[in-house]
């Protein structure tokens, strides 16, 4: 039974922030998630304002039940001292990369853009970046 309520609540993630088409490094970059309750990770860009986070497996007996999946995923930069969403998204199936329709989460964000909405992949994400791939 061990791993059969295994759940990719936020894949892999690889970013690039810049502002003013400028590499923002040594930024603080938090990555949070919701399914049961609210957790998060931090890390900062590197030189060329880059960042990861690996990606995030729980467990829950709630997968072996007949419930819709929705983990709630954000991404946010603190920049000036504030905090600045630049990317939120719904979760809704249990696979690693389901967020992009199987796509890795490989983005460049520029944090002067407007927050969009896409819709290119299933649920409504709200997002001031573009794809690399």
């Amino acid at each position: 039974m061990f791993g059969m309520g295994k759940t990719c609540v936020f894949s892999h993630v690889k970013v690039r922030i810049t502002k003013n088409g400028a590499p923002l490094k040594n930024i603080e970059v938090i990555r949070r998630w919701e399914w049961n309750k609210l957790k998060e990770d931090r890390t900062t860009t590197d030189d060329n304002g880059y960042f990861s986070f690996p990606a995030v497996f729980e467990e829950s007996i709630s997968r072996m039940l007949p419930v819709e999946l929705v983990i709630a995923q954000g991404l946010y930069v603190v920049d000036g001292g504030e905090e600045k969403k630049i990317w939120s998204n719904s979760k809704r199936e249990p696979e690693e990369n389901a967020e992009f329709g199987n796509r890795p989460i490989e983005m460049t964000c520029e944090l002067t853009n407007e927050l969009q909405i896409n819709r290119d992949f299933g649920s409504r994400m709200r997002t001031l970046c573009t794809w690399e791939n």
